[in-house]
């Protein structure tokens, strides 16, 4: 019998100043305004994307994620007005133990910086958008710049390896890694860099399962490191170390990680504590559902899904794995329900840059296959 993964979340729809300010909350397009002009292209072995966070006369500092240039290679930075500048490799300097890296390039043109934000007021459910630009693919033939926009699902205050801890709904793509992550008031809040189904847990005949995990690195990790890597860029700022006790966040986040690896019975155990202390967050009961699915424990699963539902009436994702479930029991009536609803939620929430129904056809195809390091 062939198997398909379940779905996590998934949803598509400045100068420096002193970080930790804050600012009334603008429109989407007014974010999405920002995120491009502050957003690069990095081209190379390891193409990817960067956040422009520092201009010192005409030298441009970019806010990167390390494994986007994890080689020594020729890489360029391409900027909004389509300009190539080329980069030193020799300069990039890289956070010990954390993904992140700074590039550089030079140019007598203004660009806008990135105005920083304060990563450690964001809540679960609030709106968040990631910026970069995705790899070419059969459909697009081109690097197009990308806005997604979605929904907080935790804020760890103990960060995973590598330094990620924000964790998030949105829609994201091969290339998007290193891109800007953006809270409401248009603020750099975080850098992306791992995304839905990076890890490719297991494989059953021909159908590879997918799992879902989009996580960025919050932007107060970097400023807790940045004045030992890089200390003449005159950004400084503490991270909260947190209580002895980890939050519902910590655990979701843990869970989550645990079941990436194939750990369904640690994820569950982390999950059961993430929702003991807080019952409201569907995201949980969502990735708690599809533990139990890949344990094939279909009713428990299922349990999990209309848990999720009943907390958020219009969660694509979950619906969608509902019916994964329920067609794997034999209720296909049910099942067949489930994903019209899904297909239906995802085609009201679809931001594309083609046109709508090619876009939600495209979202349905990943689901199926893996997706690389974003």
């Amino acid at each position: 019998m062939k198997f398909i993964h379940p779905l996590a979340p998934i949803i598509v729809t400045a100068m420096i100043a002193a970080p930790f300010q804050s600012a009334q909350a603008l429109s989407s397009a007014e974010v999405s305004e920002i995120a491009e002009a502050i957003t690069v292209r990095i081209d190379g072995q390891n193409s990817g994307s960067g956040v422009i966070i520092k201009r010192q006369n005409d030298v441009y500092t970019v806010l990167t994620a390390a494994h986007v240039v994890a080689t020594a290679d020729e890489y360029d930075v391409v900027t909004a007005d389509d300009l190539r500048y080329p980069l030193t490799y020799s300069k990039v300097k890289k956070f010990p133990g954390i993904d992140l890296a700074l590039v550089e390039f030079t140019s007598s043109k203004s660009y806008q910086v990135a105005k920083l934000g304060d990563s450690s007021n964001v809540r679960a459910g609030e709106s968040i958008y990631v910026s970069g630009f995705p790899m070419p693919t059969a459909a697009i033939t081109e690097p197009i710049w990308n806005f997604s926009e979605g929904k907080v699902t935790a804020n760890a205050k103990r960060p995973l390896a590598d330094g990620y801890g924000l964790v998030y709904s949105n829609n994201t793509l091969p290339g998007m890694s290193g891109g800007s992550v953006l809270d409401r008031q248009g603020q750099l809040i975080g850098i992306h860099g791992r995304a839905d189904g990076e890890r490719q847990v297991k494989r059953t005949e021909t159908v590879y399962v997918k799992t879902g995990f989009n996580l960025g690195i919050p932007i107060n990790t970097f400023l807790s490191s940045v004045g030992t890597v890089h200390p003449a860029l005159g950004f400084s700022g503490t991270v909260a170390t947190g209580g002895a006790e980890l939050t519902p966040d910590d655990l979701y986040v843990q869970g989550t990680d645990k079941f990436q690896r194939g750990n369904y019975q640690g994820a569950i155990a982390d999950l059961n504590q993430s929702i003991d202390l807080n019952p409201q967050n569907a995201f949980a009961y969502n990735s708690r559902g599809n533990a139990y699915y890949e344990l094939q424990q279909y009713e428990d699963a299922i349990a999990q899904y209309d848990q999720a539902i009943a907390l958020n009436p219009d969660y694509a994702e979950a619906y969608f794995n509902r019916g994964l479930a329920h067609q794997l029991m034999g209720n296909n009536a049910q099942a067949q329900q489930d994903h019209l609803k899904s297909k239906q939620l995802l085609g009201g929430q679809v931001d594309s840059l083609q046109n709508k129904a090619d876009r939600i056809q495209q979202l349905l195809d990943q689901k199926l296959k893996p997706f690389e390091r974003r």
